[in-house]
């Protein structure tokens, strides 16, 4: 007798159902959705009411600003502003609707300039919102000038040193002496911060993170602090990358103040025109006549900043090494070895350096004329750490003292902070170097004990 079990198992339908494959796997397939068809005659009634509010909140704050109430005249032509960016969002044809000599931005710079009149405390806040605009260079250049001086009214000394070296790239110069008097009221020594601006200037931003590269007037990161200098607060929306390489190159033209300070600022400026690996690519195109118009004009540029530097450098061996590196490169061979010759008779600084850095100047240039390894022009050139003077021309003083500045405690720390900065990418730079780059003396370095010398290897000193 069957059991029920082999009875369902023989029937007819349990076998089809058995027969018939069964999914494993289901996929799920997105509709798509339909496009949103753009409706002519709303976007020209959007178009129309927008005008319409914009118009109406433009003639309200004028009105206010002729008859002298400024606070009214600040909300309605603010609020004009703020519903232009609306207008973007209708169809081209929607804006056709538009009068002729409809004005399509609202002008801020009269209110600005209003407040600023008659010392308003909404003053700074519209110099600001107008410089978010980015309006013309002449108008930056006006809004810089009165916030620089209402941080200095403020007391708030650094701020405004910030805001006149972005003036000073504006256009609105100031005296290297003013600022060497406003960096000591502001308790910096000018002469540190110019060697950490040289410093700085010659440093990518990723070597800069790694370094905490601060910056001496905000003591914010440099290479991650907001590009615009009239900011209060750094949004995330409206943050800008800062270029601190330049940044520092503006900062320490405008601290240039004698013959030797513009010297070694021109050393810096080919430096940063030349690029972290050097002329090696420029001169070879400039060798075989295949440059483009750009290129020729940075080979010029590089030549006269570093011609500039020897000739207001005349104890300093680095213009002289530059120089004989990019014609080497070019293909001046006789050039070369006659600068070369010029920079073995002068210094490079401390001792220390001296012993490191002079062999590695050599190899470079002796690659650019055919006769050094390969692979050696690629490693980090070499640069000075920080300037030196003729009447100490091997570093007999320290970095902090260079005889220009005020020596109150925060000018000590900053003279510090560019020693310490100085040396660690020293250190940097002859370990970073690859191959071709030399041992910091850290590492051979010996020292006497019982009246013999031991060559005991210490551990690097940074």
């Amino acid at each position: 007798m069957c059991s029920l079990r082999q009875r369902a198992v023989r029937s007819p339908a349990v076998r089809r159902a058995a027969q018939i494959p069964l999914e494993t796997r289901s996929s799920y397939v997105p509709r798509p959705k339909p496009r949103r068809q753009r409706s002519p005659e709303a976007d020209n009634q959007i178009a129309q009411h927008l005008v319409w509010q914009i118009t109406q909140h433009r003639q309200a704050g004028r009105s206010a600003l002729l008859a002298g109430d400024l606070d009214t005249a600040f909300d309605e032509l603010w609020a004009a502003r703020l519903l232009e960016p609306d207008l973007d969002y209708v169809g081209a044809s929607a804006r056709d609707c538009m009068p002729r000599e409809w004005e399509i931005e609202t002008d801020l710079t009269p209110l600005a300039r209003a407040l600023s009149a008659r010392l308003h405390p909404r003053a700074g806040d519209a110099w600001r919102r107008l410089l978010d605009d980015r309006p013309a260079r002449s108008v930056q250049a006006e809004a810089a000038e009165w916030l620089a001086r209402d941080a200095f009214g403020a007391g708030k000394q650094r701020v405004g040193l910030r805001i006149l070296h972005a003036a000073s790239l504006l256009g609105r110069r100031t005296d290297a002496e003013a600022f060497h008097v406003a960096y000591k009221q502001a308790g910096l020594d000018p002469g540190a911060a110019f060697s950490l601006y040289l410093a700085a200037c010659r440093v990518d931003p990723r070597a800069a993170r790694a370094m905490a590269l601060h910056d001496p007037l905000t003591d914010r990161q440099w290479s991650d602090q907001d590009e615009r200098w009239w900011a209060h607060t750094s949004s995330s929306s409206l943050h800008e990358e800062s270029d601190h390489q330049l940044e520092a190159l503006h900062r320490a033209h405008d601290l240039a103040h004698t013959k030797r300070d513009q010297g070694w600022l021109l050393l810096a400026e080919g430096d940063h025109t030349a690029g972290p690996l050097g002329v090696r690519t420029l001169g070879r195109n400039v060798r075989a006549g295949c440059a483009e118009p750009a290129d020729e004009d940075a080979f010029v540029r590089i030549r006269v900043a570093y011609e500039g530097a020897a000739d207001r450098l005349p104890d300093v061996a680095w213009p002289w090494y530059r120089l004989a590196e990019l014609l080497a490169w070019a293909g001046f061979a006789e050039r070369a070895k006659e600068h070369l010759a010029q920079a073995e008779r002068r210094s490079l600084g401390r001792r220390d350096t001296d012993r490191t850095t002079r062999p590695l100047l050599r190899a470079l240039i002796s690659a650019g004329l055919g006769a050094g390894p390969d692979g050696l022009p690629t490693a980090a050139r070499p640069f000075p750490a920080e300037p030196f003077g003729p009447e100490a021309p091997l570093g007999v003083r320290s970095a902090g003292d260079t005889g220009r500045g005020s020596r109150t405690a925060a000018g000590i720390a900053l003279g510090t902070r560019a020693a310490d900065f100085a040396k660690r990418l020293g250190c940097r730079q002859r370990q970073g170097g690859g191959r071709g780059g030399l041992p910091c003396r850290g590492y051979d370095q010996q020292r006497r004990s019982g009246g013999a010398w031991l060559g005991r290897r210490r551990r690097h000193p940074c």
